[in-house]
């Protein structure tokens, strides 16, 4: 009897301390759009990325927020034909066509480096 209690209170002390891992979404302040006066977080769960035989490519969620309330949340998709300059979509956009990504890009910038992806800042575009 003495040996059950033992080994119920090890097993008991190990669930204590386990770490509790966390599902959730982290949102994650990437930049500030004066002109717009926005705040722009990536939702760190939404990043998806891949390659095809045209280039790489991502995805990701984006939440717009002014003055500390939620004004929209957009899906935006990168893409980089062969080596060519990165560009842009959004699911907000009038028109289907993609846009080049013009540096300085917090959305950009932390989702390369969260995918681990190199990329060249010419001045004017990425490559």
């Amino acid at each position: 009897m003495r040996k059950f209690y033992a080994i119920f209170f090890l097993i008991a002390l190990t669930v204590l301390f386990l770490p509790i891992n966390s599902a959730k979404a982290n949102d994650v302040w990437v930049d500030h759009w004066k002109s717009e006066n926005v705040d722009i977080y990536v939702i760190d769960n939404t990043i998806s990325s891949g390659e095809s035989n045209n280039g790489r490519y991502f995805k990701v969620s984006v939440k717009e927020v002014t003055n500390g309330r939620l004004q929209r949340i957009v899906k935006w998709d990168f893409s980089q034909f062969e080596s060519g300059m990165w560009r842009y979509e959004t699911d907000t956009m009038r028109v289907s066509r993609t846009t080049p990504v013009i540096p300085r890009s917090g959305i950009f910038e932390f989702c390369m480096n969260r995918l681990g992806w190199s990329y060249r800042n010419t001045g004017n575009y990425y490559y």
